[in-house]
């Protein structure tokens, strides 16, 4: 692909590719819709001599699946909203839930994970001279540390990091470490659009091909949904590109299955250099658009020790996207002595194959239960179970200030209504609520107590907590914890706190609808 030196999106031969691909899914849409009505003409013809029959054949399939609901060990919301729509809408219910609403398995599936997992956590040790300096150091903070060590991942020195409260910081240093390869290079995204932004990047790229340097790069097939050409990976392959898409839809087609995405940002340089955060790679991370005001988002270079961690999260997540359990995963883990180290970093992974653990919800909860000043959290979404919900009410009734800031502008109309019947809860309980007034925040941040923070890829919903793969960094003791806390500080100065007083005294009509809508939040 030659890049364009006019970035009208019309004359780019990406674009060009995508809009096929676009017209050919509107197509395919449009075909399986009029199948869908044929079937229901069909369904109203036989209904008429074998209701009695089908009506008892869907009563039973709905009580086994009740019964399957009840015994799910998942989020007690999102089986709320599951056992709703299965016995309100009987037959599309049940069509819906075994399309969507299954957090299982196949065997299959679960085995490729594990092998994958399982040889990628045989290379994280966790070296005893960086645990026992941490325990002199934050020994107030060895329960965190201690649970995502005991789901694999270690805990390290020797590393410098650097904060970025912007994604236009955070592209910029990027677009320098990335033109000083030297070995390798690795980028993962949910999201990857041809734009600007692009183009400047695959130029980069490119030039470090024709250098020798071996660059993959993976992204999630639903995140590229219409931003992308369908035939993206082949075109990158035929420029020298390794390229694989996690979990291709179109093998999905006959369920519409949505679940299990692959939601994490990483970048690895020569294995010593390392990012992680919000930003996808795409337009409006550099607020080059501005659909939703400005678009606020954060990420962090590390470099050093803790980029082992990143590295094997990536070949773990490559590994299974390309259906190849057994590559080499050591002689991508090499390391140099860094100067300006400091702190402590414990990067770390999330996703439904480690069911029923899940360490990113455990450390949020963690950091309510262990929090003795303050935590302040930010994300764009706020939808979360009432367990969670508990927690940080509890934490803000002990006498520590919480504070979560979420969006002014919402990316969906809807979520911002989720978002808003959230609020009235945490604030009867004293938790502080902030929206960003200038437009869409999407970093997802967690401070408390100036020890510790996380920079990553979660946000405060179930899709992120229970069903995407999800990634981040736990911060201890290093000047990057500082640098989150004013960060949010300034984010809370151009925010508007909500009060209590005006989510009672909204509008009957918002109020209906935000309990409507939070009632199938789980599903959002």
């Amino acid at each position: 692909m030659k890049k364009q030196q006019d970035h009208a999106r019309q004359d780019h031969p990406l674009a060009a590719a995508g809009a096929f691909a676009t017209y050919l899914r509107i197509g395919i849409i449009g075909l399986l819709v009029l199948i869908q009505l044929a079937l229901m003409w069909a369904i109203t013809y036989f209904l008429r001599t074998s209701a009695a029959f089908l009506y008892i054949f869907f009563d039973i399939v709905a009580l086994f699946t009740v019964v399957s609901l009840i015994n799910r060990h998942d989020s007690s919301a999102y089986r709320i909203a599951w056992l709703v729509i299965v016995l309100t809408i009987p037959i599309f219910g049940l069509l819906l839930y075994f399309a969507w609403g299954r957090v299982d398995f196949n065997k299959k599936e679960k085995g490729a994970f594990k092998e994958s997992f399982m040889l990628g956590f045989s290379l994280l040790p966790q070296e005893e001279k960086a645990a026992s300096a941490f325990q002199e150091q934050c020994p107030g903070c060895k329960t965190y540390a201690g649970a995502l060590r005991e789901n694999g991942y270690p805990l390290y020195d020797s590393t410098a990091a650097r904060y970025f409260p912007s994604g236009e910081e955070y592209f910029e240093q990027l677009e320098q470490d990335l033109k000083e390869a030297k070995d390798f290079i690795f980028l993962e995204y949910f999201i990857v659009a041809t734009g600007v932004l692009w183009d400047r990047i695959h130029q980069i790229l490119l030039e470090k091909i024709q250098q020798g340097v071996e660059v993959r790069i993976l992204y999630d097939d639903v995140g590229c949904f219409f931003k992308i050409p369908d035939n993206f990976d082949k075109l990158l392959r035929a420029e020298g590109f390794k390229a694989a898409v996690f979990s291709p839809a179109h093998r999905f087609v006959s369920d519409f299955y949505m679940n299990y995405r692959n939601h994490q940002k990483i970048v690895v340089i020569d294995g010593q250099v390392g990012y992680c955060g919000g930003v996808n790679l795409a337009d409006e991370y550099i607020n080059i658009h501005s659909k939703f005001g400005h678009w606020k988002d954060v990420g962090i270079r590390l470099e050093g020790s803790a980029v082992r961690s990143l590295t094997v999260i990536f070949l773990q997540m490559w590994d299974v996207s390309v259906h190849h359990v057994g590559e080499d995963f050591s002689r991508y883990l090499l390391e140099r002595p860094v100067s300006g180290a400091q702190g402590f970093f414990q990067p770390y992974a999330d996703g439904p194959a480690n069911n029923p653990r899940n360490p990113a919800l455990d450390l949020i909860r963690q950091a309510a239960g262990g929090a003795r000043d303050y935590l302040w959290l930010t994300s764009p979404y706020l939808i979360i179970d009432h367990d969670l919900s508990d927690d940080l009410c509890l934490t803000a009734r002990s006498g520590v200030d919480v504070r979560i800031i979420t969006p002014a502008i919402p990316d969906h109309w809807y979520v911002g209504v989720v978002n808003r019947e959230n609020y009235r809860h945490l604030l009867e309980s004293g938790v502080r609520i902030y929206e960003y007034t200038p437009g869409f925040i999407h970093a997802k941040l967690m401070v408390f107590d100036d020890q510790c923070a996380t920079v990553g890829s979660v946000n405060l919903d179930f899709r992120s907590l229970f069903l995407h793969y999800e990634n981040g960094v736990l911060v201890y003791d290093a000047p990057a914890v500082a640098d989150v806390k004013r960060d949010i500080e300034h984010t809370l100065s151009l925010s508007r706190e909500i009060t209590l007083e005006e989510v009672l005294h909204r509008p009957w009509y918002r109020k209906l609808t935000g309990a409507v809508f939070n009632l199938f939040a789980p599903l959002m």
